[in-house]
């Protein structure tokens, strides 16, 4: 006798799943775009923030560069104030040397005085040779050597040989 095939239950449950399915893909789709809204509005807000904290360090720089020009511009006029105020005491004191001076000679002296070498020098009033800080020669970042011995760079330095 040949099996009866009983299709009537296994319809129905292979419908239901497929109606399962259905049902569980469009509360998918539905929470996928309430999700996605929430993400927008709130990455639009980290957006716009980040975009506001770049603006806000965009003006800081600007206004720094402002500050360090407006300083640099200061500092130049201030030099070349110090500078007229140099060649103004120096003609002062050569207009006295000349006009002051009781005879020829001291006048000679004041004025070679005042045109003196600046290599040249400069001594206390103890007779001690003042240092003159004119060269504007980075400091050395290195030992000076001798003459007769090797350089800090050499291969033969501290190397200790037996005769």
């Amino acid at each position: 006798m040949p099996e009866q095939i009983n299709e009537g239950p296994k319809v129905e449950a292979n419908e239901n799943l497929w109606i399962a399915v259905a049902i569980a893909l469009a509360v998918g789709i539905v929470i996928g775009v309430i999700l996605a809204r929430v993400a927008k509005q709130v990455g639009g807000k980290h957006v716009t923030g980040s975009h506001a904290q770049m603006e806000s360090l965009q003006l800081r720089f600007e206004e720094y560069q402002q500050e360090v020009a407006s300083h640099f511009n200061t500092t130049a006029s201030l030099v070349a104030k110090l500078n007229r105020s140099h060649r103004e005491v120096q003609e002062h004191l050569t207009h006295g040397a000349i006009e002051l001076a009781p005879d020829d000679m001291t006048r000679q002296r004041l004025l070679a005085a005042l045109e003196q070498d600046d290599d040249e020098p400069v001594r206390s009033s103890s007779g001690r040779i003042e240092p003159v800080f004119d060269s504007f020669e980075p400091p050395r970042d290195y030992a000076p050597k001798m003459e007769d011995s090797p350089g800090t760079l050499s291969e033969e330095y501290g190397v200790k040989r037996k005769h």
